[in-house]
């Protein structure tokens, strides 16, 4: 881990939701250069022009960007990063890569270090891409026939951290819950999610290999925009994880934990995700029939963009919105193509 560069990218509509953010995270960002690790951190404010800048002292550096820099450095691109949704958070995604961060690093406005443990939060990030091959059937002391030194190292583009406090639930089952709490369990420990096998990936605590952004676009979104929302990170992950199994790539979850702190409206959430539901129980079955021929992930994330465009005549059952996926594969051809300069 000796020099390694990790960005920070938080997406906020609130920015005094950020100077808190800021506040909490500052320690751990500077115990962890300790560690011989460099930040920089990436602020996208979803307004038309940027309110008051936040200062964090243990950065490198930080970059407050907001929607008029979209058009300043997309040009007439600049419509792929969607407006009013939490979607945007792809702009600084595409920042800390340009920018050669190693490792890329999403984290929700609302979203603060674990209560336990805290300084550790980068390095059990970090850690999941040093996973070796072996899967341990006992814990404790290694069974016979593990290797006692070269276990190879599991190619991981991607580790997913959970969240203690508020829960990433749907607007169902929020409200359903309300009236019959339930308890959400965390594994306190980090798996890797077999091939074959996808999962729900939520943006608010996941840290990427800069190998994984040019597939990682979190995708056109806003009621607004299409009708429906709160499906971008689903469907990166759903795009990611298909590219890994092909690729014999890995994606793992579970540690570091973050403390969310916010619930949002259920019945907004409802309204945000009615359509979304409907589309998701025939889309991901598109997903997982993709025909990918590629080598790269770049490739591969090309063969699926225009894979996409295809779900429409392939579902006629499912929800429709009228252009939506056509649009969807440009964008995601276009987000590739940024890439390339």
């Amino acid at each position: 881990m000796i020099g390694t560069k990790i960005g920070i990218c938080i997406p906020t509509a609130r920015m005094e939701a950020i100077s808190i953010f800021a506040k909490y995270w500052e320690d751990v960002i500077h115990c962890s250069i300790k560690e011989d690790i460099s930040f920089s951190v990436f602020i996208h404010e979803d307004a038309m022009l940027r309110t008051t800048d936040v200062v964090i002292p243990s950065a490198n550096k930080v970059l407050h960007t907001c929607q008029q820099d979209l058009v300043k450095m997309l040009g007439v691109n600049h419509w792929i990063i969607p407006r009013k949704s939490g979607a945007c958070r792809s702009f600084p995604m595409f920042l800390a890569w340009k920018d050669g961060c190693d490792y890329i690093l999403t984290l929700d406005d609302d979203c603060y270090p674990p209560t336990d443990n805290s300084n550790l939060f980068f390095i059990q990030h970090l850690e999941a891409f040093k996973c070796d091959r072996w899967f341990q059937t006992i814990s404790g002391l290694k069974p016979r026939g593990v290797p006692y030194a070269d276990r190879g190292i599991l190619p991981v583009i991607l580790n997913h951290g959970l969240w203690t406090g508020v829960p990433d639930l749907d607007g169902p089952t929020s409200l359903v819950i309300s009236d019959a709490p339930s308890k959400v369990v965390l594994r306190a420990n980090r798996e890797v999610i077999p091939p074959g096998m996808f999962f729900p990936l939520c943006a608010m605590n996941v840290c990427y290999h800069r190998s994984a952004i040019p597939a990682a676009y979190n995708l056109l979104m806003g009621l607004e925009l299409c009708g429906f929302d709160r499906f971008d990170d689903i469907w990166s992950g759903l795009f990611l994880k298909r590219i890994a199994d092909h690729l014999g790539l890995y994606i793992t979850n579970g540690l570091p934990f973050v403390y969310h702190a916010k619930a949002s409206n259920p019945f907004n959430n409802n309204q945000k995700e009615a359509l979304g539901i409907g589309i998701h129980e025939f889309f991901w079955k598109h997903i997982a029939r993709a025909q990918l021929t590629s080598l790269t992930i770049q490739g591969c994330y090309a063969e699926l963009a225009e894979w996409v465009k295809c779900f429409p005549d392939e579902y006629p059952d499912a929800p429709r919105v009228d252009g939506y996926f056509e649009s969807l594969g440009n964008a995601m051809h276009i987000w590739l193509s940024l890439f390339n300069n």
